[in-house]
């Protein structure tokens, strides 16, 4: 693979990965809307094993949405200003 075709995947991956992260935030909104809305209502013995799960699960998305996410972008943009000055020159 060339430099210029490497260069069109970094970007092609970038941009996919922005969609990705935007469409990853929308669901884990979604469901924490979900979350809160049944939160009330459901408090039996599976709740509790379910927030166990549910707990870590939602700090770890959290955590990537608003910092492992925006790093990974930043990063390629980065990676793709590098590439573009070597390929075109600056």
């Amino acid at each position: 693979m060339s430099m210029d075709e490497q260069y069109q995947q970094m970007q092609i991956f970038t941009t996919t990965l922005m969609e990705f992260n935007g469409h990853l935030g929308a669901s884990v909104n979604d469901l924490k809307k979900n979350h809160d809305h049944v939160s009330p209502l459901w408090q039996d013995e599976m709740r509790k094993r379910y927030d166990v799960i549910w707990g870590p699960f939602e700090e770890k998305m959290k955590y990537y949405l608003n910092v492992e996410s925006q790093n990974y972008v930043e990063f390629l943009h980065i990676k793709l200003h590098a590439l573009n000055l070597y390929l075109r020159g600056g």
